[in-house]
């Protein structure tokens, strides 16, 4: 019996310059409907941010792996902000959680899932550390 290669799928943009959307894309040029995928781009379900796509890709992507034991690793993702102005931390989040992407190769070690994502509500200031 041959095991299934990996699921690649991708956050593509749509909608227009000034009303940007999303879709997810499997690697068929197949689109994520919500309930199939389809072969009609039109009939993709549309996200109005890249990451409630990408929330809904690592989904979709979980699904195949959900009975297996799964264990956390935390890395550290550094922001040095530059500025003469005074930016609450509420402001740095919300600029964060809407303008960063975080790119990871989903296939694993050993046919592993590896999912990622940043946790912009756990942002804290740090004082006392040097920069460059």
């Amino acid at each position: 019996m041959s095991e299934r290669g990996p699921i690649i799928l991708s956050v593509v943009a749509a909608g227009s310059e000034k009303f940007m959307r999303f879709r997810i894309a499997d690697c068929y040029l197949r689109f994520w409907s919500g309930e199939d995928w389809v072969a009609d781009e039109e009939k993709g379900l549309m996200y109005a941010s890249s990451n409630e796509a990408c929330i809904e890709v690592q989904r979709l992507l979980l699904l195949d792996y959900v009975d297996r034991p799964m264990k956390r690793y935390r890395a550290a993702v550094y922001v040095d902000l530059y500025s003469n102005e005074q930016i609450t931390l509420s402001e740095l989040k919300r600029w964060a959680a809407k303008s960063s992407k975080l790119l990871m190769e989903s296939n694993g070690p050993r046919k592993a899932l590896g999912l990622c994502r940043i946790e912009w509500s756990e942002l804290e200031e740090i004082t006392g550390e040097g920069s460059v």
